[in-house]
């Protein structure tokens, strides 16, 4: 859940490999229920994980967010122009028409919070901020691992 979210369009940025079209998203903080982040390297596939049933949050004077997918079903998007039932895929080139207006990019007055069950988010990039994961716990291995309570 983005708390007081802006979609503000599609960025380039640079990274390692080369530059990267992605989303961004800009809020004053995120709440991940069940957080599992997979981070891949050439040694393996490493895991952090929350404890089951937990909040994780991620909080600065400003989060922002960048990402190249993320799938969930959207249940809200804090304005008037509502997400389709189902699970939606989000990208630099699919953009819904619901969850962008150029004015809304331009406006932080167009914060709100967006909702995405059971979401998946692919190439994430947070900046300037502090992530609090209740509980977590650090594994090798790319099977899932089984849920701690």
């Amino acid at each position: 859940m983005l708390l007081g979210g802006v979609f503000r369009g599609v960025v380039t940025v640079e990274s390692a490999a080369g530059a990267k079209r992605l989303l961004e998203f800009t809020a004053r903080s995120l709440e991940v229920q069940d957080l599992d982040l997979e981070v891949r390297q050439t040694t393996g596939t490493w895991h952090l994980q929350a404890a089951p049933g937990t909040t994780s949050t991620v909080v600065g004077d400003s989060v922002t967010l960048y990402a190249e997918r993320v799938v969930g079903t959207f249940t809200s998007t804090g304005h008037e122009a509502s997400p389709p039932g189902g699970s939606v895929t989000v990208t630099p080139s699919t953009i819904p028409s619901w969850l962008f207006t150029p004015a809304a990019a331009a406006s932080d007055s167009a914060s709100r919070t967006i909702t995405i069950k059971n979401a998946e988010v692919s190439q994430i990039r947070l900046t300037q901020v502090s992530l609090n994961v209740p509980r977590a716990h650090v594994r090798m291995g790319s099977a899932p691992a089984p849920r701690r309570g």
